[in-house]
């Protein structure tokens, strides 16, 4: 397989396509991504042109579709929906989202593909089903008796490239014994690296890119998309305007900060000398500006996910910050992708 020009990938859960497009730019051809959030797959059918797409709930695609796709499926990449396995979620061990990384292995049952991903939280790893048996045994043992040889490892995003702190479990099944995960990357890029040639939402054009990143993120596009402030009223700013940078709502005072929610993630400002938190839906969970007195925009979010400025996000302001929570940072998926190449030149 190592000599073929275009190895041919299929994204499972796909989303907006952050796992696609670093499989896009280590060369591979994403043919297929399949989601059932209609706007996020809007969005990736906007940014993966070449690629088909199917709005389908996964559990309701018969086995036929599947034999159809075989010949065209060499890697299959899957990231399944987290909340149920999530530290910040209610960890519910009947939660039905929990078994559906038995839809990737189902796929993968029929399709037969030369390589397995699937990506997740880490939360997975102790999570456990009604038997009482851990979620990533029974991943690791189905793709085995499948005839793959399963390594799943915790990947950092901020450790290839990514500006930010985002920790993932990675399953990679493989027909051939000799997988080896991504070298880390010895610097690491901050949110002030990332965001720098960013302007206000009111200004409509590009600072000068200064910092490799910038220049890499920087697209041809000219405007500047997704830069819309979500709207804050006079209580909220209030609450923001008391958050130093790198600070959290613990430095709000308590007769302001009457709102609930205590975990260490709200209401953070974003040091801009680290890389940044973990992305979730931005305005949901309080996500400041290093510098400005608002939550980051979509855009911003975008970047610090190693979206380019190309990648424009369908739907609502609150649409396009969930699609950019719930998706794999392309840089990161990059990384992965050049090591499935590595392994697929392997003689």
């Amino acid at each position: 397989m190592g000599k073929i020009k275009k190895i041919n990938v299929v994204d499972l859960f796909a989303g907006i396509g952050g796992f696609s497009k670093g499989f896009e730019r280590a060369g591979f051809k994403v043919v297929l991504g399949i989601d059932n959030w209609d706007v996020a797959l809007k969005t990736f059918e906007r940014n993966h042109s070449g690629s088909e797409s199917l709005c389908e709930d996964l559990t309701k695609i018969n086995d036929q579709y599947y034999k159809n796709i075989k010949t065209k499926t060499d890697i299959l990449i899957a990231g399944p929906p987290c909340q149920g396995f999530s530290m910040s979620g209610t960890r519910q061990i009947g939660d039905a989202r929990n078994d559906l990384f038995k839809e990737v292995v189902r796929a993968a049952k029929i399709t037969d593909p030369e390589v397995v991903i699937i990506e997740n939280v880490v939360g997975i790893l102790s999570m456990k089903n009604t038997d009482g048996i851990l979620v990533k045994d029974i991943i690791k043992e189905t793709l085995e008796k499948l005839g793959y040889h399963v390594n799943y490892t915790i990947l950092k995003a901020s450790d290839y490239g990514v500006p930010q702190a985002r920790r993932r479990v990675v399953f990679v099944g493989t027909k051939k014994d000799n997988y080896e995960f991504p070298n880390k990357n010895k610097a690491q890029v901050t949110v002030k690296d990332a965001l720098g040639n960013l302007p206000d939402v009111n200004k409509d054009k590009y600072l000068s890119a200064r910092t490799i990143f910038q220049k890499m993120m920087q697209g041809n596009v000219g405007a500047i998309y997704n830069h819309e402030a979500m709207s804050h009223n006079e209580k909220v700013l209030n609450r923001i305007k008391h958050v130093p940078q790198g600070g959290n709502w613990k430095d709000i005072p308590p007769k302001i900060y009457d709102v609930g929610g205590e975990h260490s993630n709200n209401y953070r400002r974003l040091d801009p000398n680290k890389p940044s938190i973990t992305i979730k839906h931005a305005a949901k969970s309080m996500i400041i500006h290093p510098f400005f007195d608002r939550v980051i925009t979509a855009r911003e979010a975008a970047r610090l996910q190693s979206f380019d400025d190309d990648f424009i996000i369908e739907g609502s302001k609150s649409e396009q910050q969930q699609q950019l929570a719930n998706a794999v940072p392309p840089l990161l998926g990059y990384a992965i992708a050049k090591s499935v190449k590595k392994y697929l030149s392997k003689k």
